[in-house]
């Protein structure tokens, strides 16, 4: 009996467009396991009672047809205050509004979630997320670039971050994923907590990683490898403070990393593309002093030739 009490005025309330955000998703819950039927058809029944008493028949032989004249009429004004009602409030509409968020070449900017939680995108990249997320999980997606993610702790709502191919999922902590279209790989680092790291599933091998402070997933977009490594979790976010820094990186990703940051074409032998080199360097750099500094360290050089960086190993002097 309480139960039916409560499931009335639950209806009562909605259709008197009372109840709170937290009410709202019960009752959706609720209709859509089907307990909310009986006590619609009774609130049905309630307004087509009340229209009927509002228009008196003129003859007792014409109170049928009136009565079912007016139950129609107003079983379908409730419907359709109802369908208002729902495509105005329902979870899934309040929540379709996507929010976009970019970076240009040398901008970095702080984001606030609807959580409360804060992401910092590194420069020339690209996210969304809704503007409100739904009851049971926060989900946001990283279509391009970098990000710092600080997430606030609720357990009954785990926090997804979508990005290439992998979902990094977590309750509360902090963590750095790359994941620009122009590298083969996506890292994902952890700076405080505990974060898992799973690969889109139909490939073979083990499909996630479970990653702890200092630990890093290196995911390799060609062949699908997820691996888990060691690292200075400091390094990964040392671009939120200005800096350009390369640790133990191929020379492959760090010319594709100065070719977008700079807007240029470089072109390197292929074995200068597979040395790993650790460099640092301000984000303020020009393109010149940071080639002069790689070139010193690695017994480089460099020449501009048609609207081109050729990058080639120093020949000995005789």
């Amino acid at each position: 009996m309480e139960e039916k009490r409560f499931l009335e005025e639950l209806v009562r309330r909605y259709v008197a467009n009372a109840l709170s955000r937290e009410e709202l998703d019960v009752f959706f819950r609720l209709l859509a396991e089907g307990k909310l039927d009986a006590a619609l058809d009774r609130q049905l029944d309630k307004e087509s009672g009340q229209e009927a008493e509002r228009v008196k028949p003129l003859q007792a032989k014409s109170w049928t047809p009136v009565f079912r004249t007016f139950r129609i009429a107003a079983s379908v004004l409730l419907i359709l205050a109802l369908s208002v009602f729902i495509w105005k409030h329902n979870p899934f509409r309040l929540f379709a509004k996507t929010v976009s968020v970019a970076t240009g070449k040398g901008e970095r900017k702080e984001v606030k979630l609807p959580d409360g939680s804060t992401v910092w995108l590194n420069e020339s990249s690209r996210m969304e997320y809704p503007a409100h997320f739904d009851a049971r999980s926060r989900k946001v997606t990283l279509l391009d670039g970098e990000a710092y993610f600080d997430i606030k702790r609720d357990e009954s709502k785990p926090f997804f971050v979508e990005a290439s191919g992998t979902t990094t999922r977590v309750l509360g902590t902090a963590f750095n994923i790359r994941s620009y279209h122009f590298l083969k790989s996506i890292l994902v680092t952890v700076t405080r907590g505990r974060v898992e790291v799973r690969k889109a599933e139909g490939v073979g091998g083990p499909d996630k990683k479970i990653l702890l402070p200092n630990e890093q997933v290196y995911y390799d977009m060609k062949t699908r490898e997820i691996r888990k490594v060691n690292v200075n979790s400091a390094n990964a976010v040392a671009w939120k403070e200005g800096r350009l820094l390369f640790d133990n990186e191929s020379f492959a990703n760090v010319i594709a990393i100065l070719e977008n940051k700079f807007d240029v074409k470089i072109q390197a032998e292929e074995s200068i593309r597979e040395y790993h080199m650790s460099a640092e360097f301000a984000s303020t750099d020009s393109l010149s002093r940071i080639l002069d500094l790689l070139s010193l360290a690695n017994n480089l050089e460099y020449r501009f030739e048609n609207d081109q960086i050729k990058l080639t190993t120093k020949r000995s002097s005789i």
